[in-house]
């Protein structure tokens, strides 16, 4: 696990060619562009035309039935004007056939819910007006227990239906009633019959229908649309990079962060291509990108890393650290092997199509170490769907692996503070060797560890506590004189500097509370089985209670209680796994806040 090291690089070549040689540095897909203007990486700014695109791709995506891709623009397409003009065209006909979708879709909603609410009173078509002699229908949906209000109407009524809330009353009058003729607000139905609204729904669906197909034919220029998408972004960024530039006379220039491993070959790229370059290393006041190099095994730690916060360039690479101990911890908080092995099992359904890209290769074995761990403690723990497999089947092999007793309070109390500590020291020895070349920062650190060792080591030991005091103390006095030690100056800056480490000693109570904060690992492991045992009982109590219907409801309690425990255990794990990582375990190892590097290269995807 590593932070690869970076050069600062100035590439000049002839103004003539700064075209051919920006394409090729594009191919070559190392160079971290450095901005004029000093900010760090690259945004592109979607054009109009550039979102239109996007907007139609996610359409065509987002069909639920897709037809195989063409891999070529058909000829018919390509006559109006090529590729380009292909595309524009494929654009135009997706966004207008979700506009129409759109459309339809809610014309289709709207006379749904005017047919819902016209049923109740049958199929009928009012009379004109003029037939009637100006009288009108005036509808109302009346509560049941408000029935005997009709008795007091003076205005003619009908009772067209009723159901089991309400009478769907209809009262006849020249005029609107007042609004206080009854406790309801009259309904508004309509001049359309039920028939007319059902005729129209049909032909509104039929629509619908062939929009869809037309949807649906559309998605096989999907991966035609992509490529454009993909050329479209890679010509942005060329653009951006060609601002980026420098004209001298005859010549340009280009700065940019290359890592070390990569200069040998741009070096064979400067005699291949005809430009020079010159390397330099990065100055104290500057920031190269953080580039994480963790080992094979470990890559899933570089991803949850760049999903909170990248390492400074100058700091450590903790994405190993990331990764063991979010896996650890989730085992912890789930401590269910039944739960682990149903999860491991829907993994597997998604296994392949998880494996499509180096993003879901790294998801997939991410989740299959939290799984696997999870299932190695749940076994260790002898719970599965919150049966205690010692009580059940105490013979059985399963239960000779059990050795951890969650009811054993004080002995998972004592397992969390370990865990916490330990993650806490591992911090402080991390950043400790990451600064091996200060030495007052490397005894402030191990000064932290020795107070966390002594503090622990006085909780658990009760007998070593005159021991564990003495290193508390020496611990102390370390932090105090060397956590902010002056880099030079007289007796005034290290009276300054005293003053500081006294208040940097004021971080025990800091660091009292991160370890307890660990507990939270206990506690949640023990409510997740907790409330796995109690489903179990009410389903056990349902099914004896009634030999019949029982057997349903012991069904039903039992997925759904499982359902939502299984749901607030993974949610408990990823949010408290990864918080004890990026806050406490950040807190105490420090590792910055860095950018990310981003080359410029040509997309393929």
């Amino acid at each position: 696990m590593s932070i690869a090291r970076f050069r600062k690089i100035l590439l000049a070549g002839p103004l003539a060619d700064r075209a051919r040689l920006l394409r090729q540095w594009q191919a070559f897909g190392q160079l971290h562009i450095i901005n004029q203007d000093g900010t760090q990486g690259f945004e592109r700014q979607l054009s109009p035309k550039d979102k239109r695109a996007y907007e139609a791709m996610k359409h065509l995506q987002q069909s639920a039935n897709a037809r195989r891709p063409l891999q070529n623009w058909p000829k018919s397409m390509l006559q109006a004007g090529g590729a380009d003009a292909a595309a524009r065209q494929l654009v135009d006909d997706a966004l207008s056939n979700a506009n129409q979708l759109r459309e339809v879709g809610d014309q289709a909603d709207s006379l749904r819910e005017r047919i819902q609410a016209l049923r109740p009173w049958g199929n009928f078509s009012l009379p004109p007006d003029a037939s009637i002699d100006a009288f009108r229908l005036w509808f109302y949906r009346l509560p049941v227990n408000q029935k005997p209000l009709l008795k007091e109407l003076s205005l003619p009524w009908q009772i067209a239906g009723r159901s089991s809330q309400f009478y769907f009353l209809i009262v006849v009058s020249a005029d609107e009633p007042a609004s206080d003729l009854l406790p309801v607000a009259r309904e508004h139905l309509g001049s359309r019959s039920l028939q007319q609204l059902e005729l129209e729904l049909e032909s509104i669906e039929s629509q619908l229908e062939d929009l869809q197909l037309e949807r649906e034919r559309l998605t096989r220029f999907r991966e035609l649309l992509r490529r454009h998408l993909v050329a479209a972004d890679n010509e942005a960024v060329y653009q951006y990079v060609v601002a980026q530039t420098r004209t001298h006379d005859a010549l340009f220039t280009l700065e940019a962060w290359v890592p070390d491993s990569a200069l040998v070959e741009l070096d064979t790229q400067a005699d291949s291509f005809g430009f020079a370059w010159s390397a330099t290393d990065p100055d104290a006041q500057e920031q190269p990108p953080t580039l994480l190099q963790p080992a094979p095994g470990l890559r899933p730690g570089a991803m949850l890393a760049s999903v909170y916060q990248l390492p400074a360039y100058r700091s450590w690479d903790p994405s190993g650290h990331l990764y063991l101990s979010f896996v650890l911890f989730f085992a912890m908080i789930l401590s269910d092997a039944g739960y682990s092995l149903l999860l491991l099992a829907g993994l597997g359904l998604f296994w392949r199509r998880l494996g499509k890209d180096d993003s879901g290769r790294l998801t997939r074995q991410l989740l299959l170490s939290l799984l696997g761990g999870a299932v190695c403690w749940g076994v260790a723990a002898g719970s599965y769907m919150g049966y205690d497999i010692a009580q059940v089947a105490p013979d059985y092999w399963l239960a000779q692996l059990k050795i951890i007793d969650l009811s054993d309070y004080d002995a998972m109390m004592q397992l969390s503070v370990l865990a916490g500590a330990s993650h806490v020291v591992l911090a402080n020895i991390s950043l400790a060797w990451a600064r091996r070349y200060q030495w007052h920062q490397v005894l402030t650190r191990l000064g932290w560890v020795s107070v966390t060792v002594a503090g622990v080591g006085a909780w658990l030991l009760p007998q070593q506590q005159p021991l564990m005091m003495t290193l508390a103390a020496v611990a102390a006095l370390c932090i105090l004189f060397f956590a902010q030690w002056p880099q030079q100056g007289g007796w005034k800056q290290r009276l300054l500097g005293l003053a500081k480490g006294a208040l940097a000693l004021a971080n025990v109570t800091k660091l009292f509370g991160d370890v307890l904060s660990y507990m939270r690992l206990f506690a949640l492991g023990l409510a997740s089985a907790s409330l796995g045992l109690t489903f179990n009982d009410l389903a056990a109590n349902a099914a004896s209670g009634s030999p019949g219907i029982g057997i349903v409801s012991a069904a039903l309690i039992f997925v759904l209680g499982h359902g939502i425990n299984l749901a607030l255990a993974i949610m408990s794990g990823v949010v408290h796994g990864l918080r004890l990582n990026f806050i406490e375990f950040y807190n105490w190892g420090e590792p910055g806040e860095g950018y990310a590097y981003q080359p410029f290269r040509l997309r393929d995807h």
